[in-house]
C-alpha cells in the first residue's frame, strides 16, 4: 500500500488526481491510500512523516504550495514531492525545495502516470527492505521505513512505530544486522534507532518520535 497526500485546495484537481491514481491501479499491481488536504496549513500542523508520496498545488490560497514545501523540508527531507500548478513559472523554483517533479492542471493521465512511475522508484528507495517481524506464529512484513526504533529488555524486543507498538522475542543485534546500516543506528545497547525520525540530540540524550532515548558515551562521536 502506497500511502499519498494531496495538498490541494481545488475539488475539481483532487479528484482528477484521484482518478489517475485509481487508473495507475488498475492496470498495476499496486494500491493507494490516498489523504486529501484542502489547506496547507492544517496539512503542516498535524504532519508525520507517514505519506510515501506528496502532491501539492502551488497556488493555493493562504500558505502557498513554495513556502509549505520549504516548511515540509524542515521537518520532512526525503519524502518524493510533486508540485501540481497551473503555473508552471513557479514550478520549476522546485529545485529549491528538492521537489522531484510537477504535473500541470488540468491533470492528464498519460503525463502523470510518467511521472508517477519516477516517483514510485523513488519511493521504493525511501520506504527501504521489508522486515518481517515473528508475532504470536504470525509473520508480520512492513517496509524498514515504519520503524522509529527498537529498544530490548531481556529479550523482549519492542519495535516502536508511527501507529503501533509490536513486541516479540529476540536479539537487538540480530535485528541490526538484518537493517539497512545507513539508516539505523545503535545509540546504546538497548536502543536502535531510525535516523529519519530523529528530532534532536544533546550529549546524552537523542528524542526520536517525541521519546528521550539515551545516547551511550561510546556513541557520542559516531
Amino acid at each position: 500500500m502506497i500511502r499519498v497526500a494531496i495538498v490541494e485546495d481545488e475539488d475539481i484537481a483532487a479528484r482528477q488526481l484521484e482518478q489517475c491514481l485509481q487508473q495507475y491501479e488498475s492496470g498495476h499491481d499496486i494500491r493507494f491510500s490516498s489523504c486529501r488536504f484542502r489547506d496547507a496549513l492544517e496539512f503542516l500542523e498535524q504532519y508525520q512523516p507517514l505519506y510515501d508520496l506528496i502532491f501539492m498545488d502551488i497556488g493555493m490560497p493562504g500558505l502557498d504550495g513554495m513556502e509549505a514545501a520549504v516548511r515540509l523540508r524542515a521537518m520532512d527531507s526525503v519524502t518524493p514531492l510533486i508540485f501540481v500548478t497551473s503555473m508552471v513559472q513557479y514550478a520549476v523554483r522546485g529545485y529549491e525545495v528538492d521537489a522531484l517533479d510537477f504535473v500541470v492542471k488540468p491533470v492528464r493521465y498519460p503525463t502523470f502516470e510518467l511521472k508517477l512511475r519516477r516517483a514510485l522508484r523513488a519511493a521504493e528507495m525511501r520506504r527501504g527492505q521489508e522486515v518481517q517481524i515473528s508475532v504470536g506464529g504470525v509473520t508480520r512484513v512492513m517496509p524498514s521505513a515504519d520503524i522509529c526504533y527498537i529498544e530490548v529488555m531481556d529479550h523482549d524486543l519492542t519495535y516502536h512505530t508511527q501507529r503501533e507498538e509490536i513486541r516479540t522475542r529476540g536479539k537487538l543485534s540480530a535485528v541490526e544486522q538484518r537493517l539497512p546500516a545507513d539508516t539505523f543506528f545503535r545509540c546504546s545497547v538497548s536502543f536502535l534507532i531510525n535516523l529519519r525520525y530523529v528530532e534532536r540530540y544533546s550529549g546524552e540524550s537523542v528524542w526520536v518520535a517525541g521519546r528521550k532515548i539515551p545516547l551511550s558515551r561510546g556513541k557520542k562521536r559516531n
